[in-house]
């Protein structure tokens, strides 16, 4: 679904230009991030709960007690109020950074899916959000 990344053409081209030119082309989001807040359960996160500020199909944004170690899989189970029970699935921990000193964290996560059927749901989830919560739909013309 290439509505929510860039069509692989378009990466190509821009790896592309990298390696020609030798420039540092900054990194850039390859998904759409919905702002969302989602409960997350998972016994490698301080407290075992956090709560995500974006989420995307390639990851979320998460605020968490304590920091997370860069490059760590976890186990995460994801909240989602289109079902009664957690979604599961591993992450990677990308980056983590300090927002209040001693109290509150940031960190981005990385999906790891084991199917495709997990990255199936967390779409659909997004297609939920956007339809339900927004108009976004109807301003396309």
């Amino acid at each position: 679904m290439w509505f929510f990344g860039k069509r692989k053409e378009e990466k190509k081209e821009e790896k592309k230009q990298n390696i020609q030119t030798g420039q540092e082309i900054p990194v850039q989001r390859q998904y759409v991030r919905i702002s969302r807040d989602i409960g997350i359960i998972s016994p490698d996160i301080p407290g075992y709960k956090a709560i995500t500020r974006d989420i995307s199909i390639g990851g979320v944004k998460i605020t968490t007690s304590k920091p997370l170690p860069k490059g760590k899989i976890i186990k995460i189970g994801l909240e989602l109020e289109i079902s009664n029970k957690p979604f599961e699935l591993s992450a990677e921990v990308v980056w983590t950074k300090e927002v209040e000193p001693n109290k509150k964290y940031e960190a981005g996560l990385k999906f790891i899916y084991s199917n495709p059927e997990q990255q199936q749901k967390i779409e659909k989830y997004i297609l939920y959000i956007l339809e339900t919560q927004s108009n976004w739909y109807k301003t396309i013309e």
